[in-house]
Parts: C-alpha cells; sequence; structure tokens
C-alpha cells in the first residue's frame, strides 16, 4: 500500500525531513517511497513499511509536517 501527495517543493521538503525524524525515532506504519521534483510541483510517495498504513499515522504526518513549516 501507498499513496502519493503532490505539492510544492518546500512542504516536499519537510514531508522528507518528517519521515526521516521518524524512521530514526518514531514508530510509524510509513516510510518515504521517493520525492520527484517537477517545475511547478513535487510528487511524495508514501509507501507502508508492512501491509497497511495506519490512519492515524497520515494524521500526524500532516500536523507534524503542517507545524513546523511556520
Amino acid at each position: 500500500m501507498y499513496f502519493v501527495i503532490t505539492t510544492n517543493k518546500e512542504v516536499a521538503e519537510q514531508i522528507e525531513r518528517q519521515c526521516a525524524y521518524d524512521e530514526k525515532f518514531g514508530d510509524r506504519s510509513y516510510k518515504l517511497g521517493g520525492i520527484s521534483h517537477h517545475e511547478g510541483h513535487s510528487t511524495v510517495r508514501i509507501d507502508a513499511k508492512a501491509e497497511l498504513i495506519e490512519p492515524s499515522d497520515i494524521f500526524w504526518l500532516g500536523h507534524f509536517t503542517g507545524s513546523r513549516l511556520k
């Protein structure tokens, strides 16, 4: 299972940093699958570590990413 987020470069880079932090210190059900930067947008792939990504983990990824952009 995976999902793709289309966003701007700044948010994509923040998601990358959050995923690196979660990989090192957290116990989340997702991992960074990859980032592609294009003209005008970026795509971020989030992969499941096992079979499913927990909905609460998606919430916290968005919460922590958004709170660090301010």
